[in-house]
C-alpha cells in the first residue's frame, strides 16, 4: 500500500457545504475502490487537493468515521476501514428492517415517474450483467435500492441507511462473486411487482426476502469468522496485482 494513496482532484463549486461535498466526494473515492482499506487520508494533501482549509476536511473525515467508512488510527489519523464478513452478516438484520419499511411506505408513495425510474434500472441492470459488467451492475442495485429508501419519505430511516452503505456495497461486491449477474438482476422484479401493485404488506415482504435470502448465502459461503472481505493489501502488492489476486481466490472458491 502507498503511504499516500491518490487524492480526488478538482477544486470544488462556490457556494456549497464544503464539509458535505467533501465527505461526499471521498465516499465516492471508497465505494469506487479508488481509496481501499488502510489507506491514509491526509488532511493536507486532501486540502491542498481541493483548494479548501483543513477545517472542513477535518469535519468530513469525523463524518466518514462515524458513517463508518473510516477509523482513526493511532500515529496514522484517519484510514479507510475493513469489512468483515462478520460486519455484512450483522447488517442483515437491520438492512431487512429498514429496507423493507421503506418499500411498505414506499408503495403508497411512489408516482408514475418514480415506478419508470425503478423500471428503467431493472433494465439497465439485466444490460449490464448480460453484457458481464459487473461496476455498473451493482450501480444500478445501488441506486434502486436508494430510490426506494428515498421514496419512503422517511428521512431517519434514511439516515441509517446511509450508514450502512459501505457494508451494502461491499455485498453487493461480494455477492456477484457468488451468483451470476443475471440472477441478481431478476431478483428485483418481485420487489418493483409489488410497489406497482400499491401492495405495502406485500413490498415489505418482497424486500425482506430480497435481502434475507443473499444474507443466507453469505453466511454458507464466507462463513461467520469475522475475517476482512475487504482488506488491505500487503505493502508489494498493487492495486491491479491485488485485483487479479481476488478474481483467482473467488473463482477457486467457486470449484
Amino acid at each position: 500500500m502507498a503511504p499516500h494513496p491518490p487524492a480526488p482532484s478538482g477544486r470544488l463549486p462556490e457556494r456549497r457545504v464544503l464539509r458535505e461535498e467533501i465527505r461526499d466526494r471521498l465516499i465516492e473515492e471508497i465505494l469506487s475502490g479508488r481509496l481501499v482499506p488502510g489507506d491514509r487520508l491526509v488532511e493536507t494533501r486532501i486540502a491542498q487537493s481541493y483548494g479548501v482549509s483543513q477545517a472542513p476536511v477535518r469535519e468530513a473525515l469525523r463524518d466518514l468515521e462515524l458513517l463508518g467508512f473510516v477509523v482513526s488510527a493511532p500515529f496514522r489519523g484517519s484510514v479507510v476501514r475493513e469489512v468483515s464478513t462478520s460486519d455484512l452478516l450483522q447488517i442483515y438484520p437491520i438492512r431487512a428492517v429498514l429496507e423493507g419499511l421503506a418499500a411498505r411506505e414506499a408503495a403508497t408513495r411512489l408516482d408514475t415517474a418514480g415506478l419508470k425510474k425503478l423500471e428503467g434500472l431493472i433494465a439497465s441492470m439485466r444490460k449490464a450483467a448480460a453484457r458481464g459488467d459487473v461496476r455498473a451492475t451493482i450501480a444500478d442495485d445501488f441506486a434502486f435500492h436508494l430510490t426506494i429508501v428515498e421514496a419512503s419519505g422517511n428521512w431517519l430511516l434514511k439516515q441509517f441507511w446511509e450508514r450502512l452503505r459501505l457494508a451494502i456495497t461491499t455485498f453487493l461486491t461480494v455477492s456477484q462473486s457468488h451468483h451470476s449477474l443475471i440472477e441478481i438482476a431478476e431478483r428485483h422484479a418481485p420487489v418493483l411487482r409489488a410497489l406497482k401493485a400499491r401492495d405495502p404488506e406485500a413490498a415489505e415482504r418482497a424486500m425482506r426476502r430480497h435481502i434475507e435470502e443473499p444474507g443466507e448465502w453469505m453466511a454458507q459461503a464466507l462463513g461467520a469468522d469475522g475475517a476482512p472481505v475487504l482488506q488491505a493489501p500487503p505493502p508489494s502488492v498493487t492495486r491491479q496485482q491485488t485485483a487479479v489476486a481476488r478474481r483467482r481466490t473467488n473463482q477457486t472458491k467457486r470449484r
